[in-house]
């Protein structure tokens, strides 16, 4: 028994570990000295995504926002060669004004990037790898110091206006007839060199 207790203990240790690391956790702002506490108290949560930049406007196409959208698409494309698909798919909740949580709605199974919306700016954070949940903060926008050109906040900060998930573009999927048509191609290839080699 003495000898078997050990292994039972370090087998649940393994166990608990394991499941633990099975769920995406939101990352809670705890008040120590980390990226979105700037030595004050920001919000519950911290962002889960890794933050890439902020921009003043919008970061959805629409209401007179669509040149906002396409300088953000041509920004991702340029500097991280992705181009974004914005899906309708995630809900978020917030905790307090400044932060909360999200989570994807079916049929969506993870998303990769990510914007805050607050005032006239938005963050957009990278998800590495893509998660189902997470959570959000609209630190990053706060911390510009431009609480007078946002119309937003107050003493705690930024309250989030929307939150938006992003995926990249699925690549494109060959056409039949295209495909076929190189098929046919590559076959004349075939007998133009045959017949060569038969002189």
């Amino acid at each position: 028994m003495k000898v078997l207790l050990p292994r039972i203990v370090l087998l649940t240790i393994l166990v608990a570990g394991l499941v633990t690391n099975a769920y995406a956790l939101p990352v809670v702002n705890t008040g120590q000295e980390t990226f979105e506490d700037d030595t004050t108290y920001y919000g519950y949560y911290a962002n889960s995504g890794n933050f890439l930049f902020t921009s003043y406007g919008a970061n959805l196409p629409g209401n007179n926002d669509g040149d906002h959208f396409d300088a953000l698409y041509d920004y991702m494309l340029t500097n991280y060669s992705v181009e974004l698909a914005a899906t309708g798919q995630v809900n978020y909740t917030p905790y307090d004004n400044n932060s909360g949580t999200w989570a994807v709605v079916a049929p969506v199974e993870a998303i990769s990037y990510y914007a805050v919306k607050a005032g006239n700016y938005f963050a957009m954070y990278e998800v590495v790898p893509a998660e189902a949940t997470g959570s959000w903060s609209t630190y990053d926008i706060w911390a510009l110091g431009l609480l007078e050109l946002t119309g937003a906040g107050g003493n705690d900060g930024l309250q989030i206006s929307h939150y938006t998930g992003y995926n990249p573009m699925p690549a494109p999927v060959p056409e039949p007839a295209t495909l076929l048509l190189l098929g046919s191609g590559l076959l004349g290839l075939l007998g133009v060199s045959r017949k060569k080699f038969k002189k």
